[in-house]
């Protein structure tokens, strides 16, 4: 039975901050953004969007294009900003979705990889479910402290992709080669709202896991790297994803997988998929039957190298538009709205446009109040 994505999109903030305007005011030369670290924008999330709204949005782009929304009968929302360490944010997600009551609902959560790891119980779970949908919705919201290595780096977004048997956009293989290791490269304590990381570890322990589980991978495959066609990294930042690439395949490119990811920032689980959706609506070929190959990292840390071929209609799938003109309507905004939007310093909810019709309008007795805009029109 061929199981894979069906259908998939993204969505992120409606604004942006430049590079260029973070490097004048840190007293760097933008030039170590972007093409140091590869990085041209990042979103920047007004006080009424957050992991759950944008995520809403994204999955509202797919829902149209399956029959019936009845057939979802499990989501999976992965994500490491969560703000309620007991109830799944997807709860939230499954209300505003209108999805049905007999469904089931978690989060997952392992860093940078937890939406691989929900594909892959997805799989599982439709391979003896055969009806079954699964909604998958990675979202994440990364943000540093100022003047830190990592602030170049913040951004987020959210993508949503249905998992089912006969997808008519990519089709899993049953290959992959995974690797799990403790090391503390990136982490963020409960009690802490903004992570904390070893920069030069994390880059290390990525490219160590790359080699491990393209080996395991390709052992068990039995194919070589001339079978595979492009390959897809997870990309925290635009150079990362170039090293992996510098040494895996040396010879193909990966630029067009990081066109979105470079005006977003790190979106951390949506990120791997980010770099997919960028390859599928930037690169003009067919792909049709080519195999694609993932790197899936998480800090902490978990990896997996995956596989997937391409099905012959999945042009007819492709959010391409939609998700470009997303991308341009949105609105640049100064270093000094930078800086109060991450130091929280605001209390008006409704300053700030969004992006998708849900927005979250307020925290009352610490409950949070999400509200469509079509309800209220």
């Amino acid at each position: 039975m061929k199981i894979g994505i069906d259908s998939i999109a993204f969505s992120t903030s409606k604004y942006f901050l430049s590079l260029d305007v973070l490097a004048q005011q840190r007293n760097v030369d933008c030039e170590k953004y972007c093409f140091g670290i590869g990085q041209k924008k990042m979103s920047i999330f007004p006080p009424n969007e957050d992991i759950v709204t944008i995520a809403i949005d994204a999955a509202q782009k797919i829902l149209s294009q399956i029959e019936n929304k009845k057939d979802i009968d499990m989501l999976i929302f992965a994500t490491e900003s969560s703000f309620d360490i007991s109830k799944s944010a997807g709860i939230y997600i499954h209300h505003f979705l209108g999805l049905k009551d007999d469904c089931r609902v978690f989060d997952v959560k392992q860093a940078c990889y937890s939406a691989t790891a929900a594909l892959q119980l997805a799989k599982a779970y439709v391979n003896s479910n055969h009806r079954s949908k699964v909604l998958i919705i990675g979202s994440d919201i990364v943000r540093y402290s100022p003047g830190t290595s990592g602030e170049p780096t913040q951004g987020g977004a959210a993508v949503a992709f249905i998992v089912s048997q006969n997808p008519r956009i990519l089709e899993i293989e049953p290959h992959f080669g995974a690797y799990t290791t403790d090391i503390m490269d990136f982490w963020r304590p409960i009690s802490m709202k903004e992570a904390l990381f070893d920069g030069k570890l994390s880059a290390h322990n990525y490219l160590k896991s790359l080699e491990i589980c393209t080996k395991r991978y390709f052992e068990k495959s039995n194919l070589a790297i001339s079978d595979v066609d492009h390959v897809c990294f997870h990309a925290p930042f635009g150079k990362m994803a170039r090293k992996a690439n510098n040494q895996l395949l040396k010879s193909k490119t990966i630029e067009e997988t990081l066109i979105y990811n470079s005006i977003i920032g790190n979106s951390c689980s949506a990120s791997l998929y980010v770099s997919f959706i960028s390859l599928m609506d930037n690169f003009k070929c067919d792909f049709s039957k080519k195999r694609i190959c993932f790197f899936s990292y998480g800090s902490g840390s978990v990896a997996e190298f995956f596989s997937g071929i391409i099905s012959e209609n999945y042009k007819k799938m492709l959010k391409a538009e939609e998700h470009q003109t997303m991308l341009s309507q949105r609105i640049e905004i100064s270093f000094s709205e930078y800086e109060s939007l991450h130091s929280n310093d605001f209390n008006d909810f409704s300053a700030y446009q969004n992006v998708g019709n849900v927005i979250l309008s307020g925290i009352v007795d610490n409950k949070r109040i999400y509200v469509s805009m079509e309800d209220n029109n």
